[in-house]
């Protein structure tokens, strides 16, 4: 460990670095040395390689919603600062226990009893690093008498780089507003790729794509890198995000669209006491296959 508590998991092709009292975050993903997800260069969790969503995915409105008839207001949970809205959860803004660890693998747990959330739950996070692949698994259990709204998803950041490409098939992608809310759904109809083979850095967005068909790849010419991401089917939603100046960018997979809880409750799972949400994502990279191959 170094004084942020990272921990590396590792084997021939890969090597992972979590720093589980950092929001059971992830600080590093790197293939034959190569950076799959960007690397943390301090200890704060807006740093991260990766970091885990839980029980909710991306913004709720001004953290209001209603619940059983009670209206519910949650604070700003965003690091160092205030957010108008309640952001993607609880769990990368609190510390995890390590509850096994070997060199290819490591569970973690975060329990949340705090109360701001209105519902108990436990969250449990398993990262395996194996020779064809890193592997990250996630549930959380309603822990409370009365039904829980629940949603997971995994929030990393890939390096900043003019030739990036992404590629993902999805139905529909969100309209929205300058700070993240949903305005509308643009509905293709059918499973598209919003960027048309176009680099990332052609948009500037903070949007999510709903309707996902197969696996996420994005492609990285410059360091001759393909990064392949396969979501459970329980991730249908994607997150992606392209800032202005930012040398990095996010492709998110989601359980739930943003603020869904008021706008369309019926695509969160709803959690009787002691019922679990499952999650998981499957991270590949293998070089750009060219001509001469």
């Amino acid at each position: 460990m170094d004084k942020y508590g990272l921990l590396t998991l590792a084997t021939s092709n890969y090597e992972v670095t979590i720093a589980p009292q950092v929001g059971g975050s992830l600080r590093s993903l790197d293939w034959r040395g190569l950076p799959v997800f960007r690397k943390a260069r301090t200890g704060h969790i807006l740093d991260a390689a990766c970091f885990p969503i839980v029980p909710f995915c991306n913004r709720i409105a001004l953290g209001r919603f209603a619940a059983d008839g009670v209206e519910h207001r949650l604070p700003s949970n965003f690091p160092d600062t205030w957010h108008p809205h309640a952001l993607h959860g609880y769990g990368w803004v609190r510390p995890w226990q390590v509850m096994a660890l070997d060199g290819a693998s490591i569970r973690l747990v975060h329990d949340y009893d705090e109360g701001v959330w209105p519902w108990r739950y436990r969250a449990e996070q398993q990262v395996t690093v194996a020779a064809d692949g890193v592997r990250i698994r996630m549930s959380v259990t309603n822990l409370s008498s009365s039904p829980m709204p629940a949603g997971l998803g995994f929030h990393p950041y890939f390096p900043g780089d003019d030739s990036a490409v992404y590629h993902g098939l999805h139905r529909g992608e969100w309209e929205t507003s300058p700070d993240g809310l949903p305005q509308s759904l643009v509905d293709a109809g059918r499973a598209v790729d919003w960027w048309q083979g176009a680099p990332m850095t052609s948009r500037v967005v903070d949007t999510i794509q709903e309707g996902r068909k197969g696996k996420l790849t994005i492609q990285r010419p410059a360091d001759g890198l393909l990064i392949e991401m396969e979501p459970s089917d329980g991730l249908p939603c994607t997150g992606v995000y392209v800032g202005r100046d930012a040398d990095f960018f996010c492709v998110e997979p989601l359980s739930h669209p943003t603020d869904a809880i008021n706008r369309a409750p019926e695509k969160m799972a709803m959690l009787a006491e002691g019922e679990t949400l499952k999650a998981s994502l499957l991270i590949r990279a293998s070089r750009i296959r060219t001509q001469d191959d």
